[in-house]
């Protein structure tokens, strides 16, 4: 079974069966609910409000609506279940937020909340703090800041020296590789940074692809498939693939996702799962090891899909 959240108001849910997405007519009525998370014993889903006045709902697995508490902070982006609490990126001031979750998966107590203050060069994006993800990097929660160009570390309730990244480039998502490293996709100057012991060790752009004339690219979600590291590109509307050996990250290839505007994806073994904002629908490609291309073999009609989480 796949959730997928939109920014049309509903959350959808999928069956993913021979290389064939089908969905199952459930539909959750839910403001703006662009980001999902599961509790991983009691199968309750998360889902943020991505508005002003954020908040983040539970639903049973089965769908019913359970309890819904604010967010933190203002136009919640994206969640993660760690432990016994949800944790929160809140995009619109920046603040980072840990719910308390029972033992069942309910809300459970107030909420701490971890503010941010800073700025960047692009005063357009970065005019202040803007948290875009929370990811679990060894025994540290990472929260990656679009707005000041840092990733917060946070070892429990104390907030441990962040890693700085390149002026400008704006981290979004991030992706932690069995050895430690951690791979950022940088939305602002389209770019893939590599980050070893606290460190920036590289940084390449992330595709190959120009964006169509007047426009500019901005990757969005980015995971490990397998052996390789997989970047989804709007604007270009590609899948970006690189290798990652000892001398850096390889690019391999860049493939079209079948529609517009790629905000986020799933992988299904050798199949990968693009929520296309833009154009309605989830597209289904299925990715070469070998060669890093991939090629469409299916898809579903969604209303504005953003956000995959297959369970």
């Amino acid at each position: 079974m796949i959730w997928i959240g939109t920014y049309a108001g509903a959350i959808h849910q999928a069956r993913f069966e021979a290389a064939e997405l089908h969905g199952t007519g459930t539909v959750l009525a839910s403001p703006d609910p662009s980001f999902l998370a599961v509790h991983p014993r009691s199968g309750v889903l998360y889902a943020v409000a991505e508005i002003e006045e954020g908040t983040v709902s539970a639903f049973s697995g089965a769908g019913e609506p359970i309890a819904t508490v604010p967010s933190g902070g203002s136009i919640p982006c994206h969640l993660l279940v760690r432990d016994e609490s949800v944790w929160v990126a809140n995009y619109g001031d920046g603040t980072a937020t840990a719910i308390p979750l029972d033992s069942d998966g309910g809300f459970a107590g107030a909420a701490k909340s971890y503010p941010a203050t800073g700025s960047g060069p692009d005063p357009e994006r970065q005019s202040g703090p803007h948290a875009h993800s929370t990811t679990l990097v060894g025994d540290e929660l990472w929260v990656a800041d679009l707005g000041t160009d840092l990733l917060r570390r946070f070892a429990g309730d104390t907030e441990l020296e962040p890693v700085r990244l390149p002026a400008g480039s704006g981290p979004r998502h991030l992706a932690v590789l069995p050895d430690g490293v951690v791979a950022v996709a940088t939305e602002l100057d389209a770019g893939l940074v590599v980050v070893r012991d606290g460190a920036v060790v590289a940084h390449v752009p992330a595709t190959a692809t120009p964006a169509p004339a007047g426009e500019r690219n901005y990757p969005s979600h980015i995971a490990l498939v397998g052996e390789l590291l997989v970047i989804a590109v709007r604007g270009a509307d590609v899948l970006s693939t690189f290798r990652l050996d000892a001398d850096g990250p390889v690019h391999l290839a860049d493939s079209p996702v079948g529609g517009r505007w790629p905000r986020h994806f799933a992988a299904i073994d050798e199949f990968v799962l693009v929520a296309c904002q833009h154009t309605d629908e989830v597209t289904v490609l299925r990715l070469d090891q070998q060669t890093g291309r991939t090629e469409q073999v299916g898809g579903l009609a969604v209303p504005a899909p953003a956000c995959m989480l297959p369970l």
